[in-house]
């Protein structure tokens, strides 16, 4: 990084500086004026004979203060350079050579510094100067490049008792959120009951991404549907990889905000740009070996040590400051790196890398998780091996009563159905959690109201068909189904089934109660009324509010 050259550099010292680097490097002054002072320290530093002699003198922990700068193309944050290597004191030239204090240096930085093998100067960036440490070209041309340092893996644990994978579920929860847009009530509690946990912050995740892929239109938050298609008719590795990249990518998705225990700086709001952030933080995720156990308060020491400022290149602990929101006080200080940057190795890990299938976590319970281990995917994605198998699913199945089930990789066609049927349910194949080859499944029911909201978007009978028969493998639909479809299709022959709850009161000025009327669907008689079936807890806990105990049955 050549923030300016040596001469200019010595320029900006006064005599009583260049004089001390004189004697330092046996470089006999014959200038008075300080530009020829500087031209003569010049022409005498930068040299392969002077550059050379001078790094035989330095002790072994000055030489590897020299490489590690030396290893980052000759430049360090200064705070980073002095955390690591030692205080450079304040001192004026005229005390420096006075007393002759570089003889006895407080630290490898300072002693470099003495020598002038190490200067400071500010970038030029006007939005964020940032202090630097560096070696000036002129001398590291003449330096050996440093021995390569290995970082040591992490340490490995035991696999934890309990152990969950979240595989490719988020792939699954971007198709529920676009099926949503398509039919116009993303909004709704229901979508939010369809994804998986936690949901709210899984939605506004995937809205995020969404719009920065071009998935969505940032003008009014509808889908694209060229871009939809072509993300819905790849392979499932494609599909997966792309929301990988998607959130290694995102400026606008700042994960250190979704901290609990951390609210902005008041001032400067959160770090950026996060790719950076994510960048450094994979960079030392991929020491980790594939299938190996970490514990992850072992591996937040190991980021400490080995990636400490991923969050701060600069390695500025003073300048941003987020508050604690347990206390409100500023996190400032690189005291407070467990309660910042540790606490976002541990949300990266159970939070984002969890969901997208990079990760398995586990522990001791269900809730308590303490461990975390690479998965295919994730290996494949912070290296270059080949992309783990995944086998195409089976087709749909389609059963004589309109009810069709859809494994969790058919995501093309599970948003078409969407457009087609309602969504029933939700379940998984395998009730094995841990096994990384489970399989959910989705179960939709054609119904008049799925069938007119069809023909609303102008899909027609026979285009319907053709997609549930192409869906099967090539099954052909049974005769009985393609009537059902073309009569719920013209509202014909229709037919309701409500799944209801049945109230009876002991006293019928129980129904007038604040909060209960709105609540009643139909009123049968004066003690008898139905209830729908979303509605049953609320019921419950405003009879309870007015001293009402209300005793279900269940079926």
């Amino acid at each position: 990084m050549a923030l300016k050259t040596l001469y200019q550099l010595l320029l900006g010292n006064d005599p009583s500086r260049l004089r001390v680097l004189a004697r330092q490097w046996d470089i006999t002054l014959r200038a008075s004026r300080k530009t020829d002072m500087a031209a003569e320290l010049l022409d005498g530093m930068a040299t392969e004979g002077a550059v050379g002699q001078i790094l035989d003198q330095l002790t072994p922990e000055q030489r590897d203060a020299l490489d590690d700068l030396l290893r980052k193309s000759g430049s360090l944050p200064w705070t980073v350079f002095v955390r690591r290597w030692g205080e450079v004191r304040a001192l004026g030239a005229g005390r420096l050579e006075r007393e002759e204090l570089w003889h006895d240096p407080q630290s490898p930085a300072e002693a470099l510094w003495f020598l002038g093998l190490v200067q400071r100067a500010f970038t030029e960036d006007p939005a964020h100067p940032v202090e630097m440490a560096f070696v000036p070209e002129e001398l590291m041309l003449y330096m050996p490049p440093p021995p390569a340092v290995s970082i040591p893996p992490p340490e490995e644990v035991p696999a934890p008792a309990r152990s969950t994978t979240h595989q490719d579920m988020l792939a699954d929860d971007l198709v529920t959120l676009w099926a949503a847009l398509q039919r116009g009530d993303a909004a709704d509690e229901q979508l939010l009951s369809t994804l998986h946990h936690p949901a709210e912050i899984r939605r506004t995740f995937l809205e995020t991404l969404s719009l920065e892929q071009g998935w969505m239109r940032p003008r009014d938050h509808t889908l694209n549907p060229d871009a939809i298609v072509r993300w819905l008719q790849s392979d499932t590795w494609t599909q997966v990889s792309s929301l990988f990249e998607a959130w290694r990518e995102s400026c606008e998705w700042q994960d250190v905000a979704q901290i609990p225990t951390l609210r902005p700086d008041p001032v400067r709001g959160w770090p950026t740009p996060p790719p950076e952030i994510r960048n450094a933080f994979l960079e030392i995720l991929a020491q980790c070996r594939a299938g190996a156990w970490y514990g992850v308060p072992a591996f937040t020491d190991y980021v400490k040590s080995y990636a400490t400022d991923f969050l701060r290149p600069d390695g500025d602990y003073e300048a941003w400051a987020p508050r604690s929101t347990v206390t409100e006080a500023p996190l400032r200080g690189f005291d407070a790196w467990d309660s910042v940057e540790g606490a976002l190795v541990a949300y990266l890990i159970t939070g984002p890398l969890y969901w997208l299938g990079a990760v398995s976590t586990g522990g001791p319970e269900p809730d308590l998780i303490d461990a975390f281990s690479i998965t295919e995917m994730g290996i494949a994605w912070l290296g270059t091996p080949p992309p783990p198998d995944l086998p195409a699913p089976p087709p749909i199945v389609i059963e004589n009563d309109g009810k069709i089930t859809v494994p969790s990789h058919r995501r093309y066609e599970r948003f078409q159905l969407s457009r087609i049927a309602d969504l029933v349910s939700m379940s998984t194949a395998s009730g094995d959690l841990s096994s990384p080859d489970r399989t959910h499944l989705y179960s939709y029911r054609l119904s008049s109201s799925s069938l007119n909201r069809a023909k609303q978007q102008r899909i027609s009978t026979d285009r319907i068909i053709e997609f549930l028969e192409t869906a099967t493998g090539g099954q052909q639909l049974p005769d009985h189904l393609k009537l059902a479809i073309q009569n719920g299709y013209q509202q014909q022959r229709g037919a309701r089934l409500t799944h209801v709850w049945l109230l009876k009161v002991a006293e019928p000025e129980h129904l007038n109660l604040p909060g209960v009327r709105e609540l009643i669907k139909t009123k049968l008689t004066p003690e008898w009324v139905v209830v729908s079936d979303r509605h049953r807890d609320r019921l419950v806990t405003v009879f309870a509010e007015h001293g009402v105990l209300v005793e279900i049955e269940e079926a």
